[in-house]
């Protein structure tokens, strides 16, 4: 039997993987586990496509939840995105996703345009909002197939699981739809992307070869971490209760382990326990 791989660095998605969902009450053993790993010496980056919450207001739910996490070791869809649209000096914005987010774009020194038309719209930003109707997308047309405003989703996840757990339709579809309507591809920030993987080894310190990376979502988070060298650890604590998610995916592809919560990771490691 070969031996296990050494990581110095765990990257680990947030919902799912140490919470459940919206409601950020901890998966059993999370809150021991994470906060045991620097004890172990191996250092812990969490990797969100979270667009509901401000990434200070997603630590605190953390904090509160037990998790003892600092900011540095903390990168989102959501702050990347606002660092490179500022790079690539997109400032007005066309905003569809969570509307508790509008004042942090503003604090940011980002402006928020509306869809009538009136004055320049340099993207048209897609994220997660629970309340998008397709009037929402008939306000972005005229900025996209009429105008030069670039198309940016911070993730395309098909569904994400909402405060009473249950699956609602995420910004993947939505994007699809203005892409057709546009006639050319969205600019997509978080995962399944490279830049948000590259990101996270660099608050680490790592290379890829020396990182785990942990989700509940084997085809929007996994097959990219593979992909860049990473091991990787698919969790049924989250979207899939089950391994059947699978059977989408290229066995090459496949996670390297596959155990019911991020407690059980290092056992599944070293060959022990149930899956």
């Amino acid at each position: 039997m070969p031996r296990p791989r050494d990581y110095r660095a765990y990257l680990c998605d947030v919902e799912g993987v140490l919470v459940r969902d919206k409601r950020y009450e901890p998966v059993a053993g999370s809150v021991a586990w994470l906060n045991g790993l620097a004890a172990r010496g191996i250092s812990a980056c969490l990797v969100s496509n979270n667009t509901t919450h401000r990434p200070d207001d997603l630590l605190a739910q953390l904090r509160r939840a037990g998790f003892d996490v600092e900011p540095r070791r903390l990168v989102t869809a959501l702050e990347l995105g606002g660092d490179l649209l500022r790079q690539w000096g997109r400032e007005r914005l066309l905003w569809l996703w969570h509307p508790r987010l509008a004042d942090w774009w503003r604090e940011r020194g980002f402006a928020l345009v509306d869809g009538s038309g009136a004055g320049t719209c340099d993207a048209v930003v897609l994220g997660v909002h629970p309340g998008l109707a397709v009037a929402d997308l008939d306000r972005a047309l005229p900025r996209l197939a009429g105008g030069s405003a670039q198309l940016v989703a911070l993730h395309r996840n098909a569904f994400w699981l909402d405060e009473r757990g249950e699956r609602r339709l995420g910004p993947g579809a939505w994007c699809a739809a203005l892409e057709a309507a546009a006639g050319r591809p969205a600019t997509t920030i978080g995962k399944p992307q490279e830049r948000i993987y590259r990101a996270a080894l660099d608050r680490v310190g790592v290379a890829a070869a020396e990182a785990l990376f942990i989700s509940d979502d084997p085809v929007a988070d996994l097959v990219t971490a593979k992909r860049l060298g990473m091991g990787t650890a698919f969790v049924l604590s989250g979207k899939h209760p089950d391994h059947a998610v699978l059977a989408l995916l290229d066995q090459e592809d496949w996670p390297d382990i596959i155990c019911e919560r991020a407690a059980c990771v290092d056992e599944r490691r070293h060959g022990k326990g149930p899956p």
